[in-house]
């Protein structure tokens, strides 16, 4: 992706931060926890009843969503989340924050997962060092689609809500964005390629590759 942009490229100086949620964003999480939910049935096939439920609270914090499918089983049942295998960076995820930082802005990240999960998942997927601020779940009282998260990330970095853009893929994403007052994009790489496209608020602009971040940025820049 490097050499679509040149040394002049710069975003808008009103736009100095970018926070972007994890799963589904920055790391193909879902084949993780497909395999831990495939595992799950193959030794407890009782388990396939909750297995509808629990995807269709995608986006939620995992422990939530264990929780809601298989009650009173999350101890249980998250080790097998954890024995997958780390997840992978989406393909020019990494070029993007290579990019990202070479211009200077801050970068934080804000998921539904818990501070210790969070900063293993990063370092796993070796993009730790990328991001100045990372908020996890016990770093707020209500998760998304509350902004306290969102807000929480952009304090850190020191940006007011307007000098930002965040980065998610999911509906409580687009929900925590436009409430905390950022400008808000929505990733649609994650999703299968007969996925149909999630419906919007106005405003908020869909993404079908990181390459398009880039491109979103130089139409924010003065005189674009």
């Amino acid at each position: 992706m490097a050499q679509h942009h040149t040394p002049q490229s710069r975003p808008t100086p009103e736009v100095v931060a970018a926070v972007f949620d994890f799963d589904g964003t920055l790391v193909a999480s879902r084949s993780v926890d497909e395999a831990a939910v495939a595992a799950l049935i193959r030794a407890d096939p009782s388990a396939a009843v909750g297995a509808d439920l629990f995807w269709s609270h995608d986006g939620e914090p995992l422990v939530i969503r264990i929780e809601l499918a298989w009650p009173e089983r999350v101890e249980e049942i998250l080790p097998l989340f954890d024995s997958q295998g780390p997840s992978v960076p989406f393909p020019g995820i990494v070029s993007l924050l290579q990019w990202l930082e070479g211009l200077g802005l801050a970068l934080g990240v804000y998921p539904p997962r818990r501070r210790s999960d969070l900063e293993k998942g990063l370092a796993d997927a070796g993009l730790r060092h990328h991001f100045r601020v990372v908020v996890g779940l016990d770093d707020v009282s209500e998760p998304k689609p509350s902004p306290e998260g969102l807000l929480h990330a952009l304090r850190g970095l020191d940006v007011e809500p307007p000098r930002a853009v965040f980065i998610g893929d999911n509906d409580l994403d687009v929900e925590a964005g436009r409430r905390a007052g950022v400008t808000t994009w929505r990733a649609l790489w994650g999703l299968p390629s007969a996925h149909p496209l999630p419906l919007h608020p106005a405003g908020v602009e869909l993404l079908r590759s990181p390459e398009e971040v880039s491109a979103r940025l130089e139409r924010l820049r003065p005189g674009a």
